[in-house]
């Protein structure tokens, strides 16, 4: 048995948006979550990789979120460090290429025009060193067809993300803060699930990579950007500043992401995010 892709966190919003676009390419992928693959169990790792026989391994999976890691660093260790290294080892020995999704939050955010692919990391947060170390153990190999993928403010259908939240506070009637000092750039799941195929199959050099949805913005105006194209165009977004939100981990204030080196191997450029935001809304409406 083989498939063409194997891909972990299956179950995710970006994983959703992953099988979507297999199928749209007429591609075949084993789908898998923390359900059935543990990646901090090499073994495991071995075990699937073995039996599936991918040509590529999509590693999505992730422990994303950034308080919890803030409070359990060992485990952002053992999922997001650890256990990519484990899936890189492992495809490395079995001749499997392998894209990982990494972050914008391996920068500490002091920058004040887009990060390039070779920029300095300085991660502010456990989770951004969790995912960095990801990064080292695919770096650790050398190999050409091993990508790491650094996206940023990811969200898609059906997902836990910054637009379903804003949303439903706007239908509750419940007021609305959202903060003016985080400027990035929103990333739709289709799009990068689309950018992860085509560094596989255009046989892109190895390495780093950026991708994101044209466009930036801080939190807030995204915030009036989602309202308005879903009609609540009259809700009134306060503003705050990250201090005043005052969360446990820390957020690098500038995320925006030098995208050119991906354009530049695809031949065109994600779509700006407004457009993203669009079908987005759409795809959330059926």
């Amino acid at each position: 048995m083989s498939v063409d892709y194997l891909v972990t966190g299956g179950r995710g919003q970006l994983g959703r948006a992953v099988a979507r676009e297999a199928g749209r390419r007429g591609r075949s992928v084993c789908m898998t979550d923390t359900t059935n693959l543990r990646v901090e169990d090499q073994g495991a790792v071995r075990r699937w990789l073995v039996e599936q026989k991918p040509r590529f391994v999509l590693h999505g999976g992730a422990w994303t979120d950034v308080d919890g890691c803030e409070k359990e660093p060992q485990k952002a260790v053992a999922q997001n460090g650890t256990g990519t290294a484990h899936v890189a080892d492992v495809c490395a020995e079995l001749g499997i290429g392998l894209v990982y999704v990494s972050t914008d939050f391996v920068f500490d955010g002091r920058a004040t025009t887009p990060y390039r692919e070779d920029a300095t990391t300085a991660p502010l947060s456990a989770y951004g060193r969790s995912k960095l170390l990801g990064e080292q153990a695919l770096a650790a190999h050398q190999r050409q067809d091993f990508y790491v993928l650094r996206t940023s403010w990811v969200f898609g259908p059906k997902g836990k993300n910054f637009p379903a939240a804003m949303l439903a506070r706007a239908r509750s009637g419940q007021p609305l803060k959202v903060v003016t000092d985080q400027i990035g750039r929103p990333t739709y799941t289709d799009d990068l699930a689309a950018a992860m195929f085509d560094l596989c199959e255009l046989k892109a050099p190895g390495g780093i990579y950026h991708a994101s949805n044209e466009g930036q913005c801080s939190w807030h105006r995204f915030a009036t950007d989602i309202l308005a194209a879903a009609g609540f165009g009259a809700v009134t977004v306060g503003t705050m500043t990250s201090q005043e939100l005052g969360r446990p981990a820390a957020r690098p204030a500038w995320s925006v992401l030098d995208t050119d080196k991906l354009a530049a191997v695809r031949g065109k450029r994600l779509p700006d995010y407004h457009d993203a935001l669009r079908r987005y809304l759409k795809e959330e409406s059926q």
